[in-house]
């Protein structure tokens, strides 16, 4: 049982994990699944939530088993065996650095669509991914004051939205409540699944945690519900904007029409914020996973290389490789990608949780049912990769598995750099310990 004293408190990983969910996705897909559902997207997104939170339970489980001062993962690697266990890590490393590509091609979208016309969404993209990698290389406390203020900024626009939407709830039109019928809500509610991924941020960090036995489960179900309450009042201020159509550009065509001229301007600012501050907290949470790899030799210690305390290394290596995605133009490879690494790593932790619930000598969170719950966490994350077109599902898995290729080079060790951060971790002082600290 882990009973470490981080310094990372119950707010700032809910903030955290809210701050890495609420990017793009409330923007782009609230108004995609109210054409598709209609007013029953309501549900679609509760469904989405639920079939999310099995494995959210998990992960709670995984990093309640967590060594003190370890990587939040490494149950998985006792459970399932060291490769799988690294695979875990490398997958969540891969899908944070391919949505930090996504959420900063939407932030070159908003700009330019709103503020920049003429401005190429790509350049200012790219422009973005130089700042934030400039950003997790700067004054550790400036990152975590950057992003407790991105959070708070955005969760507050987007609470004015909900708001007006209810002062004008008699515009909104329920019915018909679900006008392509029940089968709508299922489907719907499959393309709402990424929504809710960034959870494991929290994870990420466990060995920075206060009390991550009690802290992670608490701010892993705070922050879903929270998440899930912005959606649903999102949906809600769409039913209730007075528009017909709904698209990408829905959530700003309904502020303007329930809010006036200024709420027009005010949410795609909230965009903007929304995805900034996306990318900063996968990018830190990327930096803390690669870190602890290196700590846990495995991979090359040259990978967790801190630069005056920062992870260069691997800040600058996720840098390249969203701004080459950026490059391909090809946005919905780039999420289903994204998508397939996150789904292979809930697969491993969901069946490590399922060894560890069958294991009472295994200790940490017991749920209901025991197995159960990890079981159907599992299926329902494998089920996800059957809206997924089959050559992207292909090529996500290749990606993941080929970060074997690295692991078989976790020989190749420096002995002063890993007693760096060895030293770093053992005073909290990982990349979100050092960002994060109350």
């Amino acid at each position: 049982m882990s009973t470490s004293r981080g310094s990372i408190g119950l707010l700032t990983c809910v903030a955290f994990a809210v701050g890495t969910m609420v990017g793009a996705g409330v923007f782009v897909l609230s108004g995609l699944a109210v054409e598709r559902a209609g007013p029953a997207a309501i549900l679609s997104f509760a469904l989405a939530g639920l079939l999310v939170l099995l494995s959210a339970l998990s992960f709670a489980v995984v990093a309640g088993l967590a060594p003190p001062g370890g990587s939040g993962y490494a149950y998985v690697g006792t459970a399932l065996g060291r490769q799988l266990g690294f695979l875990t890590s490398w997958a969540f490393w891969l899908g944070g650095v391919i949505g930090v590509a996504f959420v900063l091609n939407a932030f070159g979208s908003y700009l330019h669509d709103f503020f920049a016309a003429g401005l190429p969404p790509l350049a200012v993209a790219l422009v973005a991914a130089v700042v934030i990698a400039a950003l997790n290389l700067g004054p550790a406390s400036l990152i975590g004051r950057a992003e407790t203020t991105l959070v708070g900024v955005k969760v507050a626009i987007l609470a004015l939205l909900i708001v007006f939407a209810f002062v004008h709830l008699d515009r909104a039109h329920f019915t018909p409540f679900a006008p392509h019928g029940t089968g709508s809500v299922l489907t719907t509610s499959s393309l709402l699944f990424v929504a809710y991924l960034g959870f494991n941020v929290v994870t990420n960090m466990a060995g920075d945690v206060d009390r991550p036995q009690r802290t992670i489960p608490l701010a892993i179900l705070i922050s879903m519900g929270v998440v899930a309450l912005i959606y649903a009042g999102v949906v809600v201020a769409l039913l209730a904007g007075g528009i017909t159509g709904y698209d990408e550009s829905s959530v700003g065509t309904a502020a303007k029409n329930l809010i006036g001229g200024w709420g027009g301007i005010l949410i795609p600012i909230g965009a903007l914020i929304s995805t900034l501050s996306a990318a900063n907290a996968n990018t830190l949470g990327c930096s803390e996973v690669m870190v602890r790899l290196a700590a846990d030799r495995q991979v090359p210690t040259v990978a967790g290389r801190l630069w005056h305390g920062h992870p260069a290394v691997s800040v600058l290596a996720g840098a390249v490789i969203s701004v080459a995605l950026l490059l391909t133009g090809d946005i919905q490879t780039i999420v289903a990608l994204g998508n397939v690494a996150a789904i292979a790593a809930m697969v491993l932790v969901n069946a490590a949780a399922v060894k560890a619930q069958r294991d009472p000598a295994a200790g940490g969170i017991r749920l209901p049912g025991g197995p159960l719950l990890p079981a159907l966490g599992l299926l329902t994350a494998a089920a996800q990769l059957a809206f997924i077109t089959w050559w992207q599902t292909v090529l996500g898995l290749l990606l993941v598995v080929a970060g074997l290729g690295l692991h078989a080079l976790r020989g190749r060790h420096h002995p002063a750099h890993h007693a760096e951060m060895i030293d770093h971790l053992s005073r909290n002082a990982g990349p979100a310990g050092r960002a994060l600290s109350r």
